[in-house]
């Protein structure tokens, strides 16, 4: 697989709305990872589920380009990457209906008053993952910062249907985050919703 079939650039497709029929070859339910860091949750679940395709969000393009390098190393072939700020990739390029998962794992919880705008649950955000998710398609919210969890979980509820979760012990990491943050005994929270 060469590099241009695992990474989209947004900046040469002018932010063109995505045909993940074309882009995987098949029409797989779509799962999408915004803030993907080194790809852990990416490439476990590529291979435990090679019944779906994989579209991994990331902004650093550090995170990026070792994805990129794990992604092509393994050869899978169900997961592209785009290296952009999530939410202008969610409104620009994903298309409605069209994402049967979302996935946030551990997003930078801006802890500052003034940089709290940056924080990727707020409300235009998630009017974009109602949009691109399909009628009865999830998404999953998951963080260390109690304080971060505290004010995007009402703001999840007053959007869809939801349910908080504690991971329990019994659950794997997703993360190279939740490992170590489990290792060290911090809390974890968790907000799964749905749209109905």
């Amino acid at each position: 697989m060469s590099e241009l079939q695992i990474a989209i650039n947004p900046r040469e497709t002018a932010f063109e709305r995505l045909d993940f029929a074309e882009l995987f070859g098949n029409t797989n339910p779509v799962v999408v990872e915004i803030g993907s860091g080194k790809g852990r949750f990416l490439i476990a679940t590529a291979l435990e589920r090679p019944e779906v395709n994989l579209v991994g969000i990331e902004k650093s393009l550090h995170y990026h380009r070792v994805i990129r390098e794990r992604i092509a190393k393994r050869h899978l072939t169900n997961v592209r990457l785009i290296n952009h700020d999530a939410f202008l990739v969610l409104q620009r390029m994903i298309p409605d209906a069209s994402v049967s998962e979302v996935h946030i794992y551990f997003p930078d919880p801006w802890p500052r008053k003034r940089e709290q705008k940056r924080r990727i649950i707020r409300t235009e955000v998630l009017a974009e993952i109602r949009r691109v998710l399909v009628d009865g398609g999830s998404a999953i919210y998951v963080t260390d910062h109690a304080e971060y969890f505290e004010s995007a979980a009402p703001l999840v509820e007053a959007m869809f249907p939801s349910e908080r979760r504690v991971p329990t012990a019994d659950d794997p990491p997703r993360t190279n985050y939740e490992a170590k943050y489990r290792e060290e005994g911090r809390p974890i929270y968790e907000i799964r919703f749905w749209k109905r």
